[in-house]
């Protein structure tokens, strides 16, 4: 019976922790379909009670701005305009992108909405979309926004840089802007690998009037660039020695065949000693000529080989370095194509990089 008892109470109390988990989110909805109903007493203490800093649950930061913009709303329908521009003001501080839908809001709120507006001057840059860029076909887009007009740039920094390139210099209205970059360098080569950040600078054009005491303002969105391209080639690597045949004759190779010569007048020689075949005639005198063949032999390889050039070799290995060359032309034309179709691969990146 106990055992049951306590998994009927954990029964029960799991509602309770799912409706306190996320009972910002349905006080939100309950505040919104009373305003719908136009039960605006009703719905102004539920937002209200979002907004108080004795709130117990977490409020994210699009809630806060949706229970400013509501409340701005319901004031104004009850004839508070200070108060529902004040409200407006809150949520386009935390989101200068926040607007009211002409479709769903009355002039006059769309009016109190304006009036916020220009007392407030806020910037923003949406988080950069996951995007695989083709700079040959496509472009990537930044969404921007102010409060109100203003003269603004937008540049692309690397993220550890305080200076950029712009790719966007000029005056916009209030609102979304969105601004385009192809993802090239202002030398036309594609950004590298790296971590960006765009960044937007802006400047009021309506200064200090109205209320609004921040004339300039900046923030950044950052980013991180890939180069997507199919694997290179290696070139092969020069012909080394190794690879090569001798193109001179070596000096010892020449004295090689001078001792050849000198070898093949001692053998002479020596045979003559031991010769005794008198039909071949005299042994010293046919050894004198061998050897004198020999040594002529030896000296006139030695004169016409030591240090000079040998043709057939050099003719070999010009056709090698040609046929070298021409492999690892080939490789960088490949090469060449393939990073010709190299794509960006953009993926939003949070903080600043060191």
């Amino acid at each position: 019976m106990r055992r049951l008892f306590v998994t009927a109470v954990f029964l029960a109390a799991m509602p309770v922790c799912a409706a306190a988990q996320d009972s910002t989110a349905v006080v939100l909805q309950r505040a919104r379909d009373l305003y719908e109903q136009i039960e605006l007493e009703r719905a102004l203490p539920l937002y209200r009670g979002v907004l108080s800093p004795s709130w117990r649950f977490d409020v994210t930061q699009g809630q806060r701005v949706e229970a400013n913009l509501y409340l701005g709303a319901a004031l104004e329908l009850l004839g508070q305009r200070d108060s529902a521009v004040t409200h407006f003001r809150a949520a386009l501080e935390r989101d200068p992108f926040a607007d009211l839908d002409p479709a769903r809001f009355t002039p006059t709120q769309l009016e109190a909405f304006q009036a916020a507006r220009q007392s407030v001057f806020a910037i923003g840059v949406r988080p950069v979309t996951a995007t695989r860029l083709d700079p040959r076909t496509g472009k990537m887009t930044f969404a921007i926004a102010t409060t109100h007009g203003a003269a603004v740039r937008c540049e692309i920094r690397l993220a550890n840089q305080e200076s950029g390139f712009p790719i966007f210099v000029g005056d916009i209205q209030a609102g979304l802007r969105e601004i385009e970059w192809d993802g090239l360098l202002p030398s036309g080569q594609l950004a590298p690998t790296a971590r960006y950040a765009f960044v937007l600078l802006a400047r009021s054009g309506i200064g200090a009037r109205g209320g609004n005491t921040r004339v300039t303002d900046s923030t950044a969105a950052y980013f991180d660039v890939r180069q997507e391209y199919a694997a290179l080639e290696d070139t092969l690597p020069d012909l080394g020695a190794a690879d090569l045949l001798p193109e001179q004759y070596r000096g010892s190779t020449a004295a090689g065949d001078l001792w050849k010569g000198l070898g093949i007048a001692a053998g002479a020689l020596f045979l003559a000693n031991v010769a005794s075949n008198e039909e071949l005639g005299s042994p010293k005198e046919m050894a004198a000529v061998v050897g004198v063949v020999g040594v002529t032999v030896g000296i006139a390889s030695f004169a016409t080989r030591r240090g000079h050039n040998r043709p057939e070799n050099i003719a070999a290995n010009e056709r090698r370095r040609a046929e070298r060359s021409t492999a690892n032309a080939e490789v960088r034309r490949r090469n060449a194509e393939r990073l010709a179709q190299t794509v960006l691969l953009i993926s939003p990146a949070a903080g600043r990089s060191n």
